[in-house]
């Protein structure tokens, strides 16, 4: 079966497939009636989409993708600059959450935006797991103290420098700032022997901090968690996480328990040339 499909009834002939396509692995050759593959589709089509996307007239699928099965675009959906200007701009950190749970349905609905992010030749390098147990959540931050206990003695300036020994005594005290008791804890993992998993993480991770306040939903970046459980093998082994796998992200999600009223200044460093 050929890589792409086209319907010559519903073909207008546009080209559009053809110049769209990042492999070029579209022709449409002189007096045709319709695109077609190149002879070599079928060893470097990315899979992407974008010929299917760009067709007005619905004439073009893909072979992993028929076009009556993708969802239309809304023609309403950009809501202005000011409004994501605003959106952007009211992103905080949250490191105070609510008691609630987050509802199954949610987070699901989060994740599907999130699997939309871009990743380098489409690779879709991103792996996930996601905790929604708060005793479980705790007991995986425990292994954060344990590593950072550890490290206060084996690397004790390391140690001084990030402040594991503020962060061990308050946990002593009942205060949780590895994970801040949040009700969900998102880890993005994936292969190490593929070159695009650690920026398909963080883009990734990052849409999915973007979409959740649309949702209700506050997040913060666990870059403690990330740390630990890319190097300590009580954390790596309760993660589980596959063979060949590494951890690349961790994202703390809830329903955030305060409401901000201002934006914070913030500086760019830019140099224009």
């Amino acid at each position: 079966m050929p890589v792409i499909t086209v319907d010559k009834s519903k073909c207008n002939k546009d080209r559009l497939c053809v110049m769209e396509c990042p492999m070029q692995i579209i022709v449409m050759k002189k007096d045709a009636e319709a695109p077609e593959s190149a002879p070599y589709a079928d060893a470097i089509c990315i899979n992407c989409g974008h010929c299917v996307a760009v067709c007005p007239t619905g004439a073009l699928s893909l072979n992993t993708m028929k076009s009556e099965d993708c969802e239309k675009i809304d023609e309403n959906w950009n809501p202005g600059a000011d409004v994501i200007e605003n959106y952007m701009k009211a992103r905080r950190s949250i490191r105070r959450f609510k008691k609630d749970s987050v509802e199954r349905e949610k987070l699901e609905r989060l994740m599907k935006i999130t699997s939309f992010a871009p990743s380098g030749h489409n690779s879709r390098p991103v792996e996930w797991i996601v905790f929604s147990d708060r005793d479980k959540i705790k007991a995986l931050a425990a292994h954060v103290i344990e590593w950072m206990n550890s490290m206060k003695e084996s690397a004790p300036q390391v140690a001084k420098a990030m402040h594991f020994d503020m962060i061990t005594k308050a946990w002593e005290s009942g205060i949780d700032v590895v994970t801040y008791n949040c009700p969900v804890v998102m880890i993005a993992h994936g292969k190490k022997a593929n070159s695009n998993t650690g920026a398909g993480c963080t883009i990734a991770l990052a849409h999915l901090e973007i979409a959740a306040p649309s949702l209700g939903l506050g997040c913060c970046w666990g870059g403690f968690f990330t740390w630990c459980a890319m190097v300590y093998e009580p954390l790596k082994e309760e993660l589980n996480i596959p063979a060949g796998n590494v951890v690349q992200g961790t994202m703390l999600a809830g329903y955030p328990l305060f409401k901000y009223h201002r934006i914070p200044k913030r500086n760019s460093v830019i140099e224009w040339r």
